[in-house]
């Protein structure tokens, strides 16, 4: 198989280091404030179409294309465009339980909620994408956290994070926010395509 032509396979190895940049500094986050999820808990990937950008999911593609795993995986997102993502998998005894499959290759936002904060109007503070879970079971540490935020204590920023993925896209088709599984096929779409036409 062809390597991809050289502007899509550059973004995707620097859109596979942003990623783990991404994971070092919301598990930073998570030892210095406390916050942590439930073990085994998927409640946050229950919701549909939960959204991504095309571009952070081409490391995620190109292992599926490496693994000779994309068709299948491509139909089962195609068949769901606006599902639930197709690599999450339930737990049968709790539907509230369940793991990603492709934990290592997921987007940002699948990194980052819950661990990351969203910039609010005019000079406030960030507010804390804290989940229910984080609030129901660990009021006392997200309210500390959200106390160290407004007092200016460090926190990693979706803005900032959404800003540096897209200046990396080749194209700003590759950054239109869509539901995780279209970006997944759309990912897929174009990596195959340069497959098809590289040197």
């Amino acid at each position: 198989m062809n390597e991809p032509t050289s502007f899509l396979a550059d973004a995707t190895v620097q859109v596979a280091t942003l990623l783990n940049e991404i994971e070092e500094v919301t598990t930073a986050y998570a030892a210095a404030s406390g916050i942590r999820c439930r073990v085994g808990c998927g409640q946050c990937c229950l919701k549909p179409g939960i959204d991504a950008m095309p571009l952070e999911m081409l490391p995620l593609a190109q292992a599926l294309l490496e693994s000779k795993t994309s068709d299948q995986w491509y139909d089962a997102a195609a068949a769901d465009l606006d599902g639930i993502c197709v690599f999450y998998a339930r737990d049968p005894g709790d539907h509230t339980l369940g793991r990603c499959t492709q934990y290592s290759h997921r987007p940002s936002l699948c990194r980052m909620f819950g661990f990351a904060a969203v910039n609010t109007k005019a000079a406030r503070p960030p507010s804390l994408a804290a989940c229910h879970w984080h609030k129901k079971l660990q009021p006392e540490v997200v309210a500390a956290a959200q106390l160290a935020i407004d007092a200016g204590g460090a926190v990693p920023l979706f803005s900032e994070y959404s800003m540096r993925l897209s200046m990396i896209a080749p194209t700003p088709s590759l950054t239109q926010r869509v539901p995780i599984n279209r970006a997944l096929t759309q990912a897929i779409e174009r990596l195959s395509m340069d497959h098809r036409t590289g040197p």
